[in-house]
């Protein structure tokens, strides 16, 4: 198996001044070569094209115990889709275990992911990815969800939702199980995964990879796109709750409106040795120009219009429905759809402005790239239709 970390600007502070480890990256490589067991063979890292301290960080591991940190970097910044893409094709696994480069991983993620995948192979040939748990800037979930609302994707209805950091209400205090004796919590299907997780080599291969995301900083509804295509090839989809095989997403460079457990934040975390505390201190300052962050005021029209791009693309349906909901959410009730989002929404004429620059930038992005496509008088009619729904004038000049 291979852990595989796409990077950008993860290391703002300098090795040379004594601090290295203050630095995100290495709070995911130093998390990784601490994982229990061997089922780790390599770490591939890409560096999308950074420009702080990352390739000095990046030479502290090489020659260095524990497993092989293997580097490369892109000659410029592409976006997280290339260096994901990159990464999964030098790796020398087959099986690729993906995570974000400012995590910090649970011991057993990886010999946890590799133990689920291999136990769901005996009973479902055709499961392609096991998608992990994560838990922001907290090391055990906090909130419940059901589990038809966990890991959900409904093109058709515009319908997705994540909950990964959440527990199954229906499985309660005592979860059924996968036989063993680790006692592995049993995974659910799931039309859905993220950053975190166990994904089969030649799943990913027939799926195409990751999508072109360079039209979208934020790379917000990726893996949507990557569900959806896994799914198309035939590639079953799993998530497995079990807190032991977590990741702590730390959401370097957002203030955020994570909720903080002051017990949690003051326990040492395995393999830093530093307590949680230290580290969201580091994270939790605004930061525009790292990993795939973006400016407050800059998220929502990327979420808007990323998301209709995909939906667009699946279900023509399934895209008037998002462009409607988001009006109502976002426009009218001034919903947020991300903890990482942490000022107040702006005024109602600038909710409108967004939903209307992001709509023109999905469509943009629909007709000269992104796939699947469509043609360009099929997206001005979707687009004449939203407008009409909620009284806006029509979007025009957008391609």
């Amino acid at each position: 198996m291979s852990a595989l970390l796409a990077t950008y600007n993860r290391c703002p502070f300098d090795p040379a001044a004594g601090r290295l480890r203050d630095n995100p990256l290495t709070w995911a490589l130093d998390s990784l070569r601490g994982q229990a067991g061997d089922a780790l063979a390599e770490i591939v890292v890409v560096d999308d094209g950074s420009t702080d301290h990352t390739s000095a960080v990046l030479e502290q591991y090489q020659g260095t115990p524990g497993a092989p940190v293997r580097a490369y970097r892109l000659p410029a910044h592409r976006g997280a889709f290339a260096a994901r893409n990159t990464a999964a094709q030098i790796a020398r696994g087959r099986w690729l275990l993906f995570g974000d480069d400012d995590c910090v991983f649970g011991p057993h993620y990886a010999v946890g992911a590799a133990h689920v995948l291999h136990a769901l192979q005996q009973i479902d040939p055709c499961v392609g990815a096991v998608m992990l748990p994560f838990y922001y800037r907290s090391v055990r979930p906090h909130e419940t969800a059901a589990v038809g609302r966990i890991g959900r994707l409904d093109a058709d209805r515009a319908e997705f939702a994540t909950r990964f950091h959440t527990w199954p209400a229906e499985y309660g205090g005592d979860p059924p199980r996968l036989p063993g004796v680790a006692g592995v919590v049993a995974p659910l299907p799931v039309q859905l995964i993220g950053g975190t997780a166990l994904i089969d080599a030649d799943a990913l291969r027939r799926a195409g990879g990751f999508v072109d995301m360079s039209a979208w900083t934020s790379s917000y509804a990726d893996h949507l796109h990557l569900s959806a295509d896994l799914t198309d090839t035939g590639a079953h989809l799993y998530h497995c709750p079990d807190p032991r095989l977590s990741a702590v997403h730390l959401k370097f460079g957002a203030i955020g409106r994570y909720r903080l457990d002051p017990m949690e934040l003051d326990a040492p975390l395995p393999a830093l040795d530093r307590p949680l505390r230290d580290l969201v201190d580091l994270a939790a300052r605004p930061r525009s120009d790292t990993g795939c962050r973006v400016s407050d005021e800059a998220f929502h029209p990327e979420m808007i219009g990323s998301f209709f791009a995909f939906f667009a693309g699946r279900s023509l349906r399934g895209a008037a429905t998002w462009a409607l909901r988001i009006w109502r959410d976002f426009v009218e009730a001034g919903q947020v759809y991300t903890l990482a989002v942490s000022a107040a929404p702006p005024p109602q004429a600038a909710r409108a402005q967004a939903w209307r620059d992001g709509l023109a930038r999905g469509a943009r992005s629909l007709v000269n790239g992104v796939r699947p496509g469509r043609p360009a008088d099929v997206v001005q009619s979707l687009l004449d239709e939203a407008c009409a729904a909620v009284g806006q004038a029509p979007i025009r000049n957008w391609s």
